[in-house]
C-alpha cells in the first residue's frame, strides 16, 4: 500500500507540476500581481523596495508602467514602493535572485513575470500534495487522489492560485500545511504553518485561532491551543518588521492601510453587506456556486457527517467561514479583475476540503450519479479560461450580477467553449465507474474522543 500510495501522489504532482507550470506561462492581467511581482523583483536585483519610476518604466513589458501599479510612499525616507501583501513578494524573491544569477545581472533592466508565476505554480502543487496528504488512509487512495485532481483542475484553483503569485498562493500552502499538520496532530506545525498563512492575509489568524480552540474544546485539552498560538503570533511581528521597512509603519497590515481596510464597509448599507455575502455564492459571475455546483451535491454529506468526522476538519471548516465573512465584509465581492473564476472564497474552500473528503461516503445515490457529470462540467468550464489565459473584466460594480462569465466567453467563441466543456464531460464519463467503486470502498472517519492524547 505505501508503495501505491507514493505513486499515486507521485502522478498527481507531476500531473499538477505540468498543468500549472503550462498555465503560468500567460502574461498576469491584474494589477495586484504585476505589482507583487515588480517589489520582488526589485528586492532582488536592487536589494531595496524604492521604486526607480524612469528605470522601472522602462524595464516593464508591454504597457505596464509604475503608474499603473499600486503603490504608496515611505513617510520616512520620502521613497516610492509598492503597496501590496507580503506574502506573495517575499515567496517571489527567491526566484528573481536564480534569475539574476542565470543572467548575469541582466534582469535588473527588464522585468519577466515568469519567474513569479513559476513560483505559483511551485507553491500551488506544494499546497495541493499537503490538502491530499491531510485526507485519513480509510478514505480509498483513487477517492483522494480524484478529490485533490478535482480541487486543482475543476475550480479556480487551477487559474488563480496555480497561474499567477496571487496572496492566495501563499494562504493555500498556509492551510494545506496546517491541514497536513492537524491531521498528525503536530499542533505547535498548525501554528507554523498558520503563520505562512498570515503572511498571505493577516486576518486567517481567525481561521488558525479558530482551529485552535475547536480541537481544544472537542478534546479538553487547552494546550492545545497553546501551542497553535505561540508558533503563529511570531509571524505578525515578521509582518510588523517588514512594514516598518517597506512602509515605514509598525502595523502589521503591511500595504493596507487601517484606514483602507475600513473604507469600504463604511460605503455599505447591511442591506449592501448581506448582497455582498450573496453575490460570493450565487452572482454569475463571481459566485461559488455557479462556477463549483458540486458543491450543492456534497452539502447534504457535509452536514450528515458534521458530528461524526474529525474535530479538526471541522474546526478548519469554521475558520475558512468565518475568514470568508470577514473578507466580505472588508472587500467589494466580486475581488476586481484579470482571473478566471473566483478568488475571494479560495481560503474557505480549502479550508473545507478536508471534511468535504470525509464526508463523500455519505453521498446518496442521485449525488454519485450526478457527481462525475458535474465535475466535467467544471473542467471545461476552468480548462477554458487557463488554456486561453482568459481574465474577467468587469466595468461596473454590478457586473457581477449582471453578466454570466461563460455565455460571455460564448459570445466571443462558440465552439471554443463547447470543445472545452465537451472534453470535460467525456473525461468524466470514462472516470465515472471508477470513482463510484472507489466511493463505495470508503469507511466512515470518526472523531477522536474527548481527552485524546496525541
Amino acid at each position: 500500500m505505501p508503495d501505491r500510495r507514493r505513486r499515486g501522489f507521485v502522478l498527481l504532482t507531476l500531473a499538477a507540476s505540468v498543468i500549472f507550470g503550462l498555465s503560468a506561462l500567460h502574461v498576469p492581467r491584474t494589477t495586484d500581481v504585476v505589482s507583487s511581482d515588480v517589489a520582488a523583483w526589485k528586492i532582488a536585483t536592487t536589494g531595496s523596495p524604492w521604486l526607480d519610476d524612469a528605470h522601472d518604466d522602462a524595464a516593464l513589458p508591454d504597457k505596464w508602467t509604475t503608474d499603473y501599479l499600486f503603490t504608496t510612499t515611505n513617510p520616512d525616507n520620502g521613497e516610492k514602493v509598492i503597496a501590496r501583501s507580503a506574502g506573495p513578494i517575499i515567496v517571489a524573491i527567491p526566484a528573481y535572485v536564480v534569475q539574476r544569477l542565470l543572467t548575469g545581472g541582466d534582469s535588473a533592466d527588464v522585468v519577466s513575470f515568469v519567474p513569479a508565476s513559476l513560483t505559483a505554480a511551485l507553491l500551488a502543487v506544494i499546497a495541493l500534495l499537503l490538502l491530499a496528504g491531510s485526507i485519513p488512509r480509510s478514505v480509498p487512495l483513487p477517492v483522494t487522489v480524484a478529490g485533490a485532481a478535482a480541487l486543482a483542475f475543476t475550480t479556480p484553483y487551477w487559474t488563480v492560485v496555480g497561474a499567477s503569485l496571487w496572496p492566495h498562493t501563499v494562504t493555500a500552502v498556509g492551510i494545506g500545511g496546517m491541514a497536513w499538520a492537524a491531521h498528525r496532530e503536530r499542533w505547535w506545525l498548525v501554528g507554523l504553518f498558520g503563520g505562512v498563512a498570515m503572511v498571505g492575509r493577516l486576518h486567517l489568524a481567525l481561521t488558525v485561532a479558530v482551529l485552535g480552540l475547536v480541537v481544544a474544546f472537542a478534546r479538553r485539552r487547552p494546550r492545545i491551543a497553546l501551542e497553535v498560538a505561540a508558533t503563529s503570533v511570531p509571524a505578525i511581528g515578521l509582518l510588523a518588521v517588514w512594514g516598518h521597512w517597506f512602509y515605514g509603519s509598525w502595523s502589521p497590515t503591511t500595504g493596507y492601510a487601517a484606514g483602507d481596510l475600513a473604507a469600504w464597509p463604511a460605503t455599505r448599507t447591511w442591506w449592501q453587506q448581506l448582497g455582498d455575502l450573496a453575490g460570493v455564492f450565487v452572482s454569475p459571475g463571481y459566485g461559488v456556486l455557479v462556477w463549483t455546483p458540486v458543491l450543492l451535491l456534497v452539502a447534504p454529506a457535509f452536514v450528515r457527517s458534521w458530528r461524526t468526522a474529525p474535530d479538526w476538519t471541522r474546526g478548519l471548516a469554521l475558520g475558512g467561514l468565518v475568514y470568508l465573512l470577514v473578507q466580505v465584509y472588508l472587500n467589494p465581492y466580486h475581488g476586481g479583475n484579470g482571473f478566471w473564476g473566483y478568488r475571494l472564497p479560495l481560503e474557505a474552500l480549502c479550508c473545507a476540503f478536508p471534511l468535504i473528503m470525509v464526508s463523500l461516503h455519505r453521498m446518496g445515490a442521485r449525488a454519485r450519479a450526478w457527481l462525475t457529470p458535474v465535475l466535467g462540467y467544471q473542467l471545461g468550464t476552468i480548462a477554458l479560461g487557463a488554456a486561453l489565459g482568459l481574465g474577467l473584466v468587469q466595468r461596473t460594480a454590478s457586473w457581477g450580477w449582471r453578466h454570466y462569465t461563460i455565455a460571455s466567453a460564448a459570445q466571443a467563441s462558440v465552439a471554443v467553449v463547447l470543445v472545452m466543456i465537451v472534453l470535460g464531460l467525456v473525461t468524466a464519463y470514462v472516470a465515472r465507474g471508477w470513482l463510484r467503486e472507489s466511493l463505495a470502498e470508503a469507511e466512515p472517519v470518526e472523531a477522536p474522543a474527548p481527552g485524546r492524547v496525541a
